[in-house]
């Protein structure tokens, strides 16, 4: 025999649909706050929208769970037009972040631009070296006549990890092409609302030229500290890593398939003065090291020049080295 439900059974019966869907937007809204707050202080969202135009990217976001998109970028030519401009430079520079940072200059514009010639800064972060550039130079098959290559731990048997990520790691395709999907969002939220996301440090590629320019800020004591430039600054030469680098340079400068008087050996000043090392490599593989010795240079962030340093130190490089890698660039080597 069935028995009518009760007040209390009906009053159960109407509530309990409405709790459930508090209950659900509850859970969701938490979700999407515990979400929105680690982008905001781990991803993307830390890093400021400001460097993004037509014809910039993010490269790289100082946030734990974003870091470097630039190696996967060019890499898997995950941004239009990077690797074809890049291939199509008559002059490659290429090296770590401090060859970036050191060579994104006004001074490197106004001199191709007098010289009627295309370049690209093939740089990256991570401290880079020959063991990615080498496999992407292989890759991208570039038509370059002139190169110039910072010294700065370059010649080295392992790749940087985002380097051999993008090389071996698994899955790796997939992951970068996240990173490059959450840029849309990035630019269009923090575009329209600054407040909502950070300041730390970013760096944005120049697809026409490989340039970088920062954004954001460090946090750091020794953002205006002098660089010790001169002889008593330089460290002892480091003869351990010699014979190696050597031997790796050697090949991997025969691969470049331009003349020897067309590549320019430099080393990009930083805080760890390492010149004499850079010296005495260039000189083992019979170059003449291209690193003008300028006072009172600076960084930004205790390792890459700041803006006003990279222009002095960019043109007095280009006043040595210019003439002849445009010589080389237009077919007069």
């Amino acid at each position: 025999m069935s028995t009518a439900p009760t007040i209390d059974d009906k009053g159960a019966a109407a509530t309990r649909p409405g709790f459930l869907l508090v209950y659900i937007l509850v859970i969701f809204a938490a979700m999407l706050g515990a979400s929105l707050y680690h982008l905001r202080h781990a991803g993307i969202l830390s890093c400021p929208a400001t460097g993004y135009d037509d014809t910039h990217y993010l490269a790289y976001c100082h946030g734990d769970a974003y870091g470097d998109y630039d190696h996967g970028a060019v890499w898997f030519g995950l941004e239009p037009g990077v690797r074809e401009t890049a291939a199509g430079a008559d002059v490659l520079f290429v090296g770590n972040s401090r060859l970036e940072f050191g060579f994104s200059s006004a001074a490197i514009e106004q001199w191709a631009a007098a010289n009627d010639l295309a370049y690209y800064l093939l740089g990256f972060s991570y401290t880079e070296n020959s063991a990615f550039l080498g496999p992407l130079l292989d890759g991208l098959k570039p038509s370059a006549e002139a190169y110039v290559i910072n010294l700065d731990q370059f010649f080295m048997d392992k790749a940087s990890p985002p380097g051999a990520e993008v090389m071996f790691g698994g899955g790796s395709l997939g992951r970068y092409e996240g990173k490059r999907d959450w840029q849309g969002p990035h630019r269009l939220l923090c575009g329209a609302l600054p407040i909502l996301c950070g300041e730390a440090v970013s760096y944005y590629r120049d697809r026409a030229n490989g340039q970088w320019s920062h954004e954001g800020t460090w946090r750091t004591d020794k953002d205006v500290a002098l660089l010790a430039t001169g002889i008593d600054g330089e460290l002892p030469v480091d003869v351990a890593s010699l014979d190696r680098a050597r031997e790796i340079g050697a090949a991997f400068i025969d691969k470049l398939g331009v003349p020897r008087d067309c590549v320019v050996l430099t080393y990009v000043p930083t805080r760890e003065n390492k010149r004499a090392t850079a010296d005495a490599l260039a000189t083992s593989l019979g170059f003449e090291l291209v690193s003008p010795r300028l006072d009172d240079l600076r960084t930004f962030d205790g390792s890459h020049l700041d803006p006003a340093s990279a222009e002095r130190f960019a043109a007095a490089f280009l006043e040595v080295a210019g003439p002849r890698l445009a010589a080389c660039a237009n077919g007069g080597a």
